[in-house]
């Protein structure tokens, strides 16, 4: 199994491992439906963990996000 979400890039672990299908996380995988996110909001949630995370302002973490 990957220790990487491969739609995020986000580390996996058993807790955050998605349970529809292990490549993904919990953010990315919908675990009801097993549907995945779109590429705009993994992108918004990348944006807004690394705003908690790193401390950050939203405008510089905009321009690393991923596109």
């Amino acid at each position: 199994m990957n220790d990487i979400c491969i739609s995020c890039g986000m580390p996996i672990d058993d807790q955050s491992r998605s349970k529809k299908d292990p490549q993904y996380c919990i953010y990315c995988q919908n675990q009801e439906t097993g549907e995945l996110a779109t590429k705009e909001q993994v992108r918004e949630g990348s944006i807004n963990a690394a705003m908690k995370f790193m401390g950050k302002p939203e405008k510089k973490l905009n321009r690393c996000a991923m596109s």
